[in-house]
Protein backbone atom coordinates (compact mmCIF):
# COMPACT_ATOMS: atom_id res chain seq x y z
CA UNK A 1 0.00 0.00 0.00
CA UNK A 2 1.60 3.30 -1.12
CA UNK A 3 1.02 6.78 0.62
CA UNK A 4 1.37 9.82 -1.27
CA UNK A 5 1.28 12.94 0.63
CA UNK A 6 0.16 16.38 -0.53
CA UNK A 7 0.56 19.97 0.42
CA UNK A 8 -2.84 21.67 1.35
CA UNK A 9 -2.56 25.68 2.46
CA UNK A 10 -4.76 26.18 5.48
CA UNK A 11 -6.41 29.61 6.64
CA UNK A 12 -4.44 29.60 9.85
CA UNK A 13 -1.57 31.98 9.33
CA UNK A 14 2.00 31.02 10.77
CA UNK A 15 2.72 31.98 14.17
CA UNK A 16 4.82 35.05 14.84
CA UNK A 17 7.76 35.19 17.37
CA UNK A 18 8.36 38.08 19.30
CA UNK A 19 11.20 39.05 21.25
CA UNK A 20 11.35 39.96 25.00
CA UNK A 21 11.60 43.54 24.18
CA UNK A 22 8.50 43.47 21.56
CA UNK A 23 6.52 41.86 24.10
CA UNK A 24 6.97 44.11 27.22
CA UNK A 25 4.78 47.57 25.80
CA UNK A 26 2.29 44.83 24.72
CA UNK A 27 2.08 43.81 28.09
CA UNK A 28 1.89 47.17 29.80
CA UNK A 29 -0.97 48.45 27.51
CA UNK A 30 -2.96 45.10 28.32
CA UNK A 31 -2.21 45.99 32.23
CA UNK A 32 -3.66 49.22 31.65
CA UNK A 33 -7.01 48.05 30.35
CA UNK A 34 -7.05 45.73 32.78
CA UNK A 35 -6.75 48.24 35.51
CA UNK A 36 -9.27 50.97 34.00
CA UNK A 37 -11.78 48.28 32.37
CA UNK A 38 -11.86 44.92 33.99
CA UNK A 39 -11.20 45.76 37.65
CA UNK A 40 -13.76 48.95 37.29
CA UNK A 41 -16.43 46.92 36.08
CA UNK A 42 -16.22 42.85 37.35
CA UNK A 43 -14.51 43.12 41.10
CA UNK A 44 -17.28 43.10 43.03
CA UNK A 45 -17.05 44.77 46.47
CA UNK A 46 -15.57 43.13 49.60
CA UNK A 47 -18.21 41.46 51.22
CA UNK A 48 -17.85 38.75 54.52
CA UNK A 49 -20.05 36.28 53.51
CA UNK A 50 -20.01 34.49 50.53
CA UNK A 51 -20.57 31.20 49.92
CA UNK A 52 -19.80 31.31 45.99
CA UNK A 53 -16.76 31.31 43.55
CA UNK A 54 -16.06 35.29 43.35
CA UNK A 55 -13.71 36.87 40.55
CA UNK A 56 -10.79 38.43 42.77
CA UNK A 57 -8.01 39.82 39.89
CA UNK A 58 -7.16 39.78 36.81
CA UNK A 59 -3.77 39.36 35.17
CA UNK A 60 -2.09 39.69 31.65
CA UNK A 61 1.06 36.88 30.63
CA UNK A 62 2.49 35.59 27.37
CA UNK A 63 2.28 32.12 26.69
CA UNK A 64 4.10 31.24 22.83
CA UNK A 65 2.28 33.78 20.35
CA UNK A 66 -0.68 34.15 22.31
CA UNK A 67 -1.38 37.21 24.80
CA UNK A 68 -3.58 35.39 27.38
CA UNK A 69 -5.96 37.89 29.87
CA UNK A 70 -6.88 35.70 33.16
CA UNK A 71 -9.71 35.62 36.24
CA UNK A 72 -8.57 34.93 39.60
CA UNK A 73 -11.37 33.46 41.14
CA UNK A 74 -11.75 32.78 45.10
CA UNK A 75 -13.08 29.80 46.58
CA UNK A 76 -14.52 30.42 50.00
CA UNK A 77 -16.57 27.25 50.16
CA UNK A 78 -15.05 24.86 52.93
CA UNK A 79 -15.19 21.88 50.54
CA UNK A 80 -13.10 23.72 48.14
CA UNK A 81 -10.09 21.55 46.74
CA UNK A 82 -8.09 25.15 46.69
CA UNK A 83 -8.57 28.37 47.82
CA UNK A 84 -8.32 30.46 44.71
CA UNK A 85 -7.87 29.02 40.90
CA UNK A 86 -7.19 30.73 37.17
CA UNK A 87 -9.38 30.98 34.43
CA UNK A 88 -7.84 32.35 31.01
CA UNK A 89 -11.05 33.82 28.87
CA UNK A 90 -9.52 35.50 26.42
CA UNK A 91 -6.24 35.44 24.16
CA UNK A 92 -5.17 37.49 21.43
CA UNK A 93 -2.96 35.91 18.70
CA UNK A 94 -0.08 37.61 17.52
CA UNK A 95 0.57 36.93 13.65
CA UNK A 96 1.82 40.05 12.11
CA UNK A 97 2.85 43.34 13.11
CA UNK A 98 0.46 44.94 15.04
CA UNK A 99 -2.18 42.29 13.52
CA UNK A 100 -4.51 39.99 16.21
CA UNK A 101 -6.86 37.37 16.26
CA UNK A 102 -9.67 37.43 19.24
CA UNK A 103 -10.26 34.11 21.13
CA UNK A 104 -12.67 33.33 23.93
CA UNK A 105 -12.60 30.51 25.59
CA UNK A 106 -16.05 28.34 25.80
CA UNK A 107 -17.46 26.56 28.77
CA UNK A 108 -16.01 23.29 27.32
CA UNK A 109 -12.71 24.83 27.39
CA UNK A 110 -12.57 25.10 23.46
CA UNK A 111 -11.38 28.13 22.06
CA UNK A 112 -12.97 29.80 19.44
CA UNK A 113 -12.24 33.15 17.22
CA UNK A 114 -14.40 35.61 17.67
CA UNK A 115 -12.73 38.28 15.31
CA UNK A 116 -9.64 38.41 12.88
CA UNK A 117 -7.12 40.95 11.79
CA UNK A 118 -7.09 43.89 14.17
CA UNK A 119 -5.06 45.88 15.83
CA UNK A 120 -4.63 46.07 19.54
CA UNK A 121 -6.72 48.60 20.46
CA UNK A 122 -9.42 47.31 18.04
CA UNK A 123 -9.15 43.92 20.30
CA UNK A 124 -10.02 46.22 23.50
CA UNK A 125 -13.06 47.67 21.73
CA UNK A 126 -14.25 44.27 20.81
CA UNK A 127 -13.63 42.88 24.45
CA UNK A 128 -15.48 45.99 25.96
CA UNK A 129 -18.56 45.40 24.21
CA UNK A 130 -18.79 41.76 23.11
CA UNK A 131 -20.57 39.87 26.39
CA UNK A 132 -18.56 36.63 25.47
CA UNK A 133 -15.99 38.63 27.63
CA UNK A 134 -17.67 40.16 30.12
CA UNK A 135 -18.42 38.41 34.08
Amino acid sequence: MSRQWIWVKTGIPPKCKLTRWQKQPLVAEAEEFLRTFYRQQFLPPPSANRKFNYVTDFSVCWHGSYLRFTARYACPSPDAFAPFFDHHFARLGYFDSDRYNLWTRRHNNEWIVIAEDLTLHECFAEMRDNPWFHF
